[in-house]
């Protein structure tokens, strides 16, 4: 069965908790919102549709963000049977765009170390020396990744928290240990780390 992507308006979107729980229990909202302020578009949902109504199955969380930061639009699942007629009125709504999976797929594979935001939230703000450790596990893990030199770190010490964008290898799974093991040590060693991309930092 294909895929059915679309954008839809973010205001249409039922969130029906007793059909569909949100058990996206690690996230900090606030901290998540933050995050998610950082790109667009954010990840796809997933809905289905009963009729007229519109509702979330999967990504409550990017539901609420978005609405938090006034993003009138965003991607969805649809995953009721494009066959049925509620389906197809749906996909006629001039309000609602359908999307070239394969186009979008194509220009992801295109370029397998994709540019993305890392943002953690720390327990306090960071001493100087604490960021310069932070700064150099940073180094360490994301400059040979970089084609434009090295990463650049932005502290903010009223929000207590880092933030950078950098070229990250998200298929390379001995890379992505060697990540969470650096930076569980900063967590357990240095300074304790809150969250990171809005949701509780582990252990």
């Amino acid at each position: 069965m294909s895929i059915v992507l679309v954008e839809l308006p973010v205001a249409d979107s039922s969130i029906d908790l007793s059909a569909h729980p949100n058990r996206d229990t690690a996230l900090i909202q606030e901290h998540f919102v933050y995050y998610c302020s950082k790109f667009d578009p954010l990840p796809a949902i997933a809905v289905e549709i009963d009729g007229p109504r519109i509702i979330v199955r999967h990504g409550h969380s990017y539901v609420n963000a978005a609405r938090s930061l006034g993003r009138p639009r965003l991607r969805a699942v649809v995953s009721s049977p494009a066959a049925r007629a509620d389906v197809a009125a749906f996909l006629q709504r001039p309000d609602v765009k359908r999307l070239n999976v394969d186009e979008i797929r194509a220009r992801e594979d295109a370029d397998p170390i994709p540019q993305n935001w890392h943002v953690f939230f720390f327990a306090r703000p960071l001493s100087a020396a604490e960021k310069s450790d932070f700064d150099e596990r940073v180094g360490r893990l994301f400059d040979r990744w970089q084609q434009g030199g090295a990463v650049r770190v932005h502290h903010d010490d009223a929000r207590a928290l880092a933030e950078f964008e950098a070229k990250t290898p998200v298929t390379d799974h001995a890379w992505a240990r060697d990540n969470l093991a650096s930076f569980s040590e900063f967590n357990r060693t240095r300074a304790p780390i809150v969250s990171y991309a809005g949701r509780r930092f582990p252990g």
